[in-house]
């Protein structure tokens, strides 16, 4: 515990150190070449089990922009669970973490960020033992993408994306599967005026692991945004996926979000979740900074 509230503190210090860096230079007008995200997430649900999990992930996310199209990024979570008893593993679809990876790159009414979400998973811990809290780095995951076309005046941009996820969180406490996990998939983003509509689609395919029932699924999530200032856009975002477990029903969530280029080059993004299906979370919050240079 003590681990995690020394984390948790480090993330308030940094949320409160960025804006000051936002303002040392201005860059509006540049298109970012890298980018640092740091957030929160915090999830409550008994994701068909019989008690209660509370979880928080806590993801650094460092991302690469070699070229107008290309992305890449590397995301390092902390993850806290008041029970083992669950591996609420709150992204495996290779999307971006729910906390928000936000992708630094301006375009629309207001130069708004556009952002994609994750679907989470929950799967039972192969662990039955105790019900004490436990705490560590989750697992690290390597993401790539690609904008196959560019917005136009009747298209949509069309991104594909891939994604490797490290075994490199405890299973013993209940904190991941120990195995690799890949995938890949294609997202949608399209301007109408002030209104903003996105989507994505993602397969992941699992590594086998004895007990956990794990098998290969589909996510996706759709995204309705209204740009209300040059700052502002408020959106309301409908999650889910296939099943990711024979212990796991479909997966399915509302959230509702919010971002805020609060100062020029730093983007304030905020969001509260409720859960639709029983494995999902059954409610949720989260506040993440993205920084881009």
């Amino acid at each position: 515990m003590k681990c995690f509230y020394k984390a948790y503190a480090g993330i308030l210090l940094l949320l409160g150190i960025l804006p000051g860096m936002a303002w040392s230079e201005d860059s509006a007008e540049k298109q970012p070449v890298a980018s640092f995200s740091i957030g929160a997430e915090y999830a409550s649900g008994r994701y068909n089990a019989s008690s209660t999990t509370r979880s928080v992930y806590m993801p650094i996310i460092i991302s690469w922009y070699p070229t107008a199209r290309l992305d890449m990024s590397v995301e390092l979570p902390y993850l806290y669970q008041s029970s083992s008893q669950v591996t609420s593993s709150l992204y495996q679809s290779g999307a971006t973490s729910a906390a928000s990876q936000t992708v630094a790159r301006r375009g629309g009414p207001g130069g708004m960020i556009t952002t994609t979400t994750a679907t989470g998973t929950t799967i039972s811990s192969s662990s039955s033992s105790g019900r004490t809290a436990v705490s560590g780095l989750g697992d690290i995951i390597v993401r790539a993408g690609y904008i196959l076309f560019f917005e136009s005046d009747r298209l949509p941009q069309l991104r594909s994306s891939v994604f490797v996820k490290t075994p490199t969180a405890s299973t013993a406490d209940g904190l991941g599967t120990g195995e690799f996990d890949f995938g890949g998939g294609f997202d949608l983003s399209k301007w109408f005026g002030d209104l903003h509509l996105a989507g994505e689609l993602v397969y992941a395919n699992q590594g086998l692991v004895d007990g956990f029932g794990l098998k290969n699924y589909l996510s996706y999530n759709g995204t309705i945004g209204y740009q209300l200032t040059g700052t502002l856009q408020p959106m309301l975002v409908v999650k889910g996926a296939t099943a990711p477990s024979d212990y796991s029903d479909d997966l399915l969530e509302v959230r509702t979000r919010l971002l805020w280029n609060f100062v020029t080059t730093a983007t304030l993004d905020l969001f509260a979740s409720r859960g639709i299906s029983a494995s999902s979370p059954d409610y949720g919050a989260g506040i993440a900074v993205s920084y881009p240079f």
